[in-house]
């Protein structure tokens, strides 16, 4: 009988029978992801009011075992050790092997091995995938669809990753259309899921402005309440370029587009919408040969990163900011069909009108020497500011002397070289055979990052000096770049490293700037 009792006492819900005070203070000690699983316990803790929070991420991954992750990244692992085996062998060029059996057979086993942890793999992680699923759904509906007598939520911010499911669109509807958020982020895991967006416009509480859409998006005309969007992001298989034509059209509220991952398009990218507001345009790693600004009379930022894209611009009259970053990796890619040119001529990224472009962000990266130093068509005239990053050390600087020259009224240079790339070969020599350039009587600041004293790193530097009479100061120093953490694609920001100079050692660099150039040494920050 004793035993009956205890085991009644530890099987007892001790936490239920607590006041509805003590168990509200206790709802309000939690996180806003822990709060809403506790709506699926009971009618009685679904009721209980809880603290308004306005931002909610809500992701499947954070229910998958720590086993889960650990297949995936073996899956991972093996097929970027196979697409690594593929380049080592050159199989990304189409000409290299005349028979299609022989590019196989060249990493068979590699192939073999890569396929084989996959189909052992795969079994397991969608049995995970499926358990995940059926805890996550339960979470979102208790979340998003709960009856009608529960107290209003207040959502400003809320962000869905998900695999397939066919509770998607009744999370959408409920999401857009009863809690009226305002910033909306989808992402769908492994497949694509479409949504008639359409099926909103009847609803009276949107109030949907910033919307992030990963692999769904919306099929037929562009929604009505579209319109009144004005941040919109479109991820992978969401970015296909006949829906950005479609609602750059139609959404002239919009002014801020961002695109990623875009798939391989095999024309132009042409933004001609002489009615369009849109003020930033980010196209973020898509696989584009050609881009033309034709008309956005409102643009004020372009941002790109991807493989080199040749750039024609057009009636851009508010663009001030541009910033490319260009990764040319020396093959043809995965997509046998996009043909890309070894070089490219500097010009190529300076077509059409010329923009009143005040800033401008340069990358060009990879191991081979893809520019081609050829005069850019037409002067940067208002070009006040230019950073030049991520240089590999084994490039030559011809081309950076000739931007330098295209812009006679820039008064802040910066340029960061890569010390992590191959180190620097013959090609600096090129460097003292350059035409010396045109005075520049506005230039007042130069930076340059990654400085290690080199001779040639040295000589780059005395002959901007000498053609900057006005010149006021001079910031050498060691570090690296990275991408402005609110800015994004836009803008770059400069760590610095701390390096200790040897006097002997400082003394020569700081007489050899100053040798011939006539600059103060105290004008010249070295560190």
């Amino acid at each position: 009988m004793c035993m009956s009792k205890e085991h009644t006492s530890c099987c007892e819900d001790k936490l239920s029978s607590l006041p509805d005070e003590i168990l509200i203070m206790i709802l309000d000690k939690l996180d806003p992801r822990t709060t809403i699983t506790t709506t699926v316990l009971s009618k009685r803790w679904l009721d209980l009011p809880r603290r308004q929070y306005t931002c909610y991420d809500l992701s499947v991954y954070e229910i998958l075992p720590p086993r889960y992750h650990r297949l995936k990244k073996i899956t991972v692992e093996a097929k970027a050790g196979y697409e690594a085996e593929k380049k080592a062998h050159n199989l990304t060029d189409s000409t290299a092997f005349k028979d299609k059996y022989d590019r196989f057979y060249a990493i068979k086993d590699q192939y073999e091995q890569w396929m084989w942890k996959v189909h052992l793999l795969t079994p397991i992680l969608q049995c995970y995938e499926r358990l995940a699923m059926r805890r996550y759904v339960k979470r979102v509906n208790a979340f998003l669809l709960p009856p009608n007598n529960v107290q209003q939520l207040s959502i400003q911010k809320l962000r869905l990753q998900t695999f397939s499911t066919s509770s998607f669109n009744q999370w959408i509807t409920a999401a857009v259309g009863r809690w009226g958020v305002e910033d909306l982020e989808i992402i769908i895991e492994n497949s694509y899921l479409p949504y008639d967006f359409r099926l909103l416009d009847g609803c009276q509480n949107v109030r949907l402005k910033r919307l992030v859409l990963s692999n769904c998006c919306h099929y037929g005309r562009t929604p009505l309440f579209f319109q009144r969007l004005t941040t919109l992001t479109l991820c992978d298989k969401s970015s296909r370029i006949h829906i950005v034509y479609d609602i750059l059209i139609n959404c002239v509220q919009l002014v801020d587009l961002r695109l990623k991952n875009s798939s391989y398009h095999p024309q132009a990218y042409r933004f001609n919408f002489p009615a369009s507001r849109l003020k930033n345009l980010q196209l973020d790693k898509c696989s584009i040969w050609k881009i033309y600004l034709t008309s956005l009379p409102c643009l004020e930022t372009f941002a790109f990163r991807g493989r080199p894209a040749k750039l024609h611009y057009g009636e851009v009259p508010q663009l001030r900011h541009v910033s490319l970053d260009f990764l040319e990796s020396g093959d043809n890619g995965d997509n046998d069909n996009l043909r890309r040119k070894s070089t490219y001529a500097l010009g190529k990224f300076f077509k059409g009108t010329p923009p009143p472009l005040e800033y401008l962000v340069l990358q060009l990266r990879g191991h081979p020497v893809w520019i081609e130093p050829t005069a850019i068509p037409s002067r940067l005239n208002h070009l006040k500011k230019l950073f030049v990053a991520n240089v590999p050390t084994s490039w030559d600087t011809f081309w950076i002397f000739i931007l330098f020259a295209a812009a006679p009224f820039l008064q802040a240079l910066q340029v960061h070289f890569d010390n992590n790339s191959e180190k620097a070969s013959a090609a600096g020599s090129l460097d003292v055979q350059v035409e010396q350039p045109h005075q520049h009587l506005h230039l007042r600041e130069v930076v340059v990052v990654g400085f290690d004293g080199a001779a040639w790193q040295t000589g780059f530097v005395k002959r901007i000096m000498r053609a900057s009479r006005w010149l006021r100061r001079v910031h050498l120093l060691d570090g690296h770049v990275m991408e402005a953490e609110e800015r994004g694609l836009v803008d770059l920001e400069v760590v610095p490293h701390r390096r200790e100079w040897h006097e002997c050692e400082r003394s020569e660099v700081l007489e050899e700037l100053t040798d011939g150039t006539g600059f103060p040494q105290r004008k010249i920050v070295l560190e």
